[in-house]
């Protein structure tokens, strides 16, 4: 399994493959000749902290989102953190819930576009090496 490639604007790339291949390669130079079975592409909810955002919105209703990518991790953390606090051991729940969830500049209207030209600025910055 070795993912890459992070898109912000929606649009899902037409050759995934040709895309994770090269950085494939470079990190694991015996793949080389390795054949790629499954590419896949998706979205997945990002928080502005990029850490989830866990919290209650009843005394029976329990949440957890954005895990910004690092699903496979977090929501089995938080899974048990939740479970937790549904049993009544709510101290790590807490902890969690008490982690600030900031909204995402520029409303619904301009959401999108500015988390596009920030992710291209920032990828700009790390191919320069800035």
């Amino acid at each position: 399994l070795y993912g890459g490639g992070i898109g912000y604007g929606g649009q899902d790339p037409l050759n995934l493959t040709a895309i994770i291949r090269p950085n494939m390669i470079r990190t694991f130079p015996g793949l080389a000749k390795a054949r790629i079975d499954f590419a896949w592409s998706g979205n997945f909810a990002l928080t502005l902290t990029r850490i989830p955002h866990v919290g209650r919105l009843a005394d029976n209703v329990y949440f957890s989102h954005g895990d910004s990518g690092h699903g496979v991790t977090t929501t089995h953390l938080l899974g048990k953190i939740l479970g937790e606090a549904v049993a009544g051991h709510a101290e790590r729940f807490h902890v969690w819930a008490s982690l600030p969830s900031l909204p995402f500049p520029g409303g619904r209207a301009l959401r999108v576009p500015l988390t596009v030209l920030g992710a291209w600025w920032y990828g700009l910055r790390d191919r320069l090496g800035i």
